[in-house]
């Protein structure tokens, strides 16, 4: 699975404990060496979901898939000589997350499979077990009491601090989510063998996220504001109080703590208000002073790493490809953790847990061309183990390298875009251009993605863009999306897809464009707003309807998504109309692939009828995909490989390469 390529001395061979789960037949290594990937490897989920280390370095454990596409938790020690448990749930449930809470014991999630839906949902039920898989305990939602059938609106508890020092306890929030509006968030101390709960505090505001100091004190309240334009309201309790400690307006800035330091005094938090992008700043909780300690010119700061002692490491962002900038070479950590990635070069690699000690780490890595891989790293004598990875199946060498471009839209804005070609060839290439969905907040990133590297195996460019609205690139950038559906971010993919062309990387009278949720929406304002640029659209899980956002998903039954729709969206309706595909059909030429799942609960499925009883009203030529058990995009690898095989086909009819079905492996 892994590219052919020398890691000398710090790599060494597979650990005994890869080996072992690879007998167990869960850890498979294997790979995909025949000239064509088969379009089954791109539809299938991932073996792993998550690979933990225990506080003293004796398990591992992983959340692994089985042949009912639900996952079970194997534990097993590190050295390989043991596979001690592998659970496979409680009841009807399935472990969806976990994590060590102390040295013996996990404490995990739980997931259900719902009525008719094929996608699982995480219940937020909460469990524990032992190395062993001994002392299975029910902690926290109605499995602990009466073990019931499990309503989906109820209280939700999310792990705040893990309590070291206390080797019986942890913390939680809970959140009663069944009355969204009328409940403040309450945190307690929850016994991880028992389940007792006790009341540490209530939070002055709805819905609010906690943070707390590493000796589990909550500090802050972190809440949003539907009545104030979605502010962000930050509260510091001190004592048995909590006092406003400010109120930021998205488009003026906000604040968002991340962790405190080793002395509980200094909190290092993310600021954009003077810097406009996410910077990284120490803010003393005593004096109320801050210091700017790291600051992008154009990104966001997308994640800060944390040793396990606390002390800062290092942050990293997102400018094309991903960068890591070390910002403390003084701690124990920094020099191996930098041979690592040094080692790694040229994929996106990070821990994910440590001991305590901080001598035995787990390491996650990926690129654009490798799903995701984890390590065991053994700090003391710096050597690197292959453990798995999630996708055995893809072999990367097969997989073509996304390159990122900064291109220059029409009336000057500078915009960042991606485009992963076909083969070595300079082109023109049939191209399919890939707006993400979101879209405010979400953006795309150089990073291995099984829907673009399959339509590129089959002979198709693709193009990402992160137009105006997108995240990741400051305040300014996300919220100059707002208000501009179907004008300006729009007229964005527009500019890149005419630059494509222009540079002679596509072909003028082969481009389709194609996307799910609001990918959706601009792959079809795309074909009535340009009707002579694209020769095809696929619209999957979009809106198409802006009016009927505010009535149906659920978006619209809080008040906070009400808020953001008014200010995102807009709320005159001629102007919704005026910027929905639904009410713009006259002006399509180009034939449509219109794809939905019936239980969507985000984009509702009323939105692909009432599409296609417009399209039909017009005479307009589409194709239709509906699957009645599944939500907002397909989960089922059945579906996903039907949705390819179709996909396929249509663009191989309007704009080419592609194969027919036919010629697609179904084996």
């Amino acid at each position: 699975m892994f590219p052919t390529r020398s890691y000398k001395n710090s790599v060494s061979v597979i650990s005994r404990a890869a080996r072992l789960i690879a007998v167990a037949g869960l850890f498979l290594l294997s790979t995909v060496t025949i000239a064509e990937v088969p379009l089954e490897e791109f539809t299938k989920l991932p073996l792993y979901g998550d690979l933990k280390i225990s506080p003293t370095g004796e398990f591992l454990a992983a959340t692994v898939r089985n042949d009912d596409g639900q996952m079970s938790l194997m534990i097993m020690r590190t050295d390989g000589s043991e596979v001690t448990a592998n659970v496979h749930g409680f009841r009807r449930d399935f472990i969806n997350d976990f994590f060590w809470a102390n040295d013996e014991r996990i404490v995990a999630t739980l997931g259900r499979q719902y009525g008719s839906l094929d996608a699982p949902s995480a219940t937020h039920e909460i469990v524990a077990v032992d190395w062993d898989g001994k002392r299975r305990e029910w902690l926290f939602g109605h499995g602990k009491d009466s073990g019931l059938t499990f309503d989906r609106t109820y209280k939700v508890a999310n792990l705040l601090n893990r309590l070291d020092d206390d080797k019986k306890n942890i913390l939680v929030a809970v959140n009663d989510y069944a009355k969204p509006n009328s409940t403040f968030t309450e945190v307690y101390k929850l016994n991880i063998y028992s389940g007792r709960m006790s009341k540490v505090t209530r939070a002055p505001a709805r819905g609010a996220q906690i943070v707390t100091d590493n000796d589990g004190v909550v500090r802050l309240a972190i809440s949003v504001d539907p009545d104030n334009k979605n502010a962000t309201v930050i509260h510091r309790r001190e004592g048995k109080r909590w006092n406003l400690l400010g109120t930021y307006h998205g488009k003026e800035g906000t604040i968002t703590p991340v962790a405190f330091a080793p002395d509980n005094e200094v909190l290092y938090l993310l600021d954009n208000r003077d810097t406009d992008t996410d910077s990284l700043y120490f803010f003393n909780t005593t004096s109320g002073e801050t210091e700017l300690v790291y600051t992008h010119d154009f990104v966001d700061i997308s994640r800060v790493d944390i040793a396990p002692d606390g002390h800062l490491l290092g942050v990293y962002t997102e400018p094309d490809y991903p960068e890591y900038t070390l910002l403390n070479q003084q701690h124990a950590l920094a020099a191996p953790l930098t041979s690592v990635r040094n080692t790694l070069k040229g994929y996106r690699v990070r821990p994910t847990s440590m001991t305590e000690d901080g001598n035995l780490a787990i390491i996650r890595a990926s690129s654009d061309r490798t799903p995701p891989m984890y390590f065991l790293f053994n700090v003391e004598t710096n050597q690197l183990s292959l453990i798995a990875s999630v996708l055995p199946g893809i072999d990367a060498s097969q997989m073509r390298p996304m390159e990122p471009y900064k291109l220059k839209v029409r009336d000057g804005t500078e915009m960042y875009a991606y485009l992963t070609r076909p083969d070595d060839g300079d082109g023109p290439f049939p191209m399919v251009v890939l707006p993400h969905g979101g879209p405010h907040g979400v953006r795309d990133y150089w990073t291995f993605n099984p829907e673009v590297q399959m339509l590129a195996s089959r002979g198709y460019a693709v193009l990402q863009v992160n137009f105006r609205g997108s995240g990741g690139y400051g305040r300014d950038f996300l919220y100059s999306g707002y208000g501009k559906w179907g004008t300006v971010m729009q007229d964005d993919l527009t500019d890149a897809t005419l630059w494509a062309i222009d540079s002679g990387i596509a072909a003028r009278d082969r481009v389709c464009i194609y996307g799910g949720s609001y990918g959706g929406y601009a792959a079809m304002m795309g074909v009535v707003r340009e009707p002579d640029l694209y020769q095809c659209a696929i619209a999957y899980a979009g809106v198409y309807d802006l009016e009927l956002m505010f009535k149906k998903g659920d978006i619209p039954t809080s008040d906070w998504g009400i808020t953001f729709l008014k200010e995102a969206v807009g709320e005159d309706k001629q102007d919704l109309r005026a910027r929905s595909p639904l009410h713009n059909l006259h002006k399509l030429k180009a034939p449509v692939f219109i794809v939905h799942g019936g239980e969507d609960g985000r984009v509702d499925v009323e939105h692909a009828y009432r599409l296609r009883e417009r399209m039909e009203e017009l005479g307009l030529p589409y194709e239709w995909m509906l699957k009645e058990k599944e939500g907002h995009g397909f989960y089922r690898p059945e579906n996903r490989l039907e949705l390819y095989q179709r996909m396929l086909a249509f663009l191989g009819k309007y704009i080419g390469p592609g194969t027919t079905p036919t010629q697609e492996s179904t084996q």
